[in-house]
């Protein structure tokens, strides 16, 4: 496959921003997200990788990338080419257990978004599926010392108040959100 241009990586960090945005903080789904995004200390980055390896050393490079800059609370690593999620699944696995066998469970956590995403017991098409899914395949890395500190903060169970928040949502609100996302 070509290479990505600058172009089509700036796009991509667009729509990701966009989703963040519209979805995360429009819905109110991650209380934890707003105030990095303020400040300016969400990094988006592209991987352009087609190998495994390419994208285990890419996740590498994050860490030690927010390792060397602790004013950078999170980063999304947007992944075009790990569409697929029989590929991407194992992926966001073993970048689980890198954490673990280098010791960095203190220090830093993962969350996967993907296009794909659905959870069991849930029908294809429930809303509630978009607490998994974005735009474009999305490995999230989260300092845990930032992740408790937000949440000493937030007095409220997260995933029931966006389940009741989601429920409400009609299949056309859901089209609605992604069409503001993607154009």
């Amino acid at each position: 496959m070509p290479a990505l241009s600058d172009v089509q990586k700036a796009e991509m960090v667009e729509i990701t921003r966009k989703w963040v945005e519209t979805l995360i903080l429009g819905l109110n789904l991650c209380p934890f997200a707003k105030a990095p995004l303020l400040r300016e200390a969400v990094r988006f980055v592209v991987h352009d990788t087609d190998s495994m390896r390419g994208f285990v050393e890419a996740f590498c490079d994050e860490i030690d990338w927010l390792e060397q800059h602790p004013e950078t609370e999170t980063t999304l690593m947007i992944l075009p080419r790990l569409g697929e999620r029989a590929h991407f699944l194992p992926f966001v696995q073993y970048c689980e257990e890198t954490i673990v066998l280098n010791q960095w469970t203190a220090d830093y956590q993962i969350v996967g978004f993907h296009p794909l995403a659905r959870f069991e017991g849930l029908a294809p098409d429930s809303p509630q599926n978009l607490t998994g899914m974005a735009p474009l395949p999305v490995l999230h890395l989260l300092r845990v010392a930032s992740v408790e500190a937000l949440g000493q903060a937030v007095k409220k169970d997260v995933q029931a108040e966006n389940d009741r928040i989601l429920k409400k949502m009609s299949p056309s609100e859901v089209k609605r959100l992604w069409e503001k996302i993607l154009t």
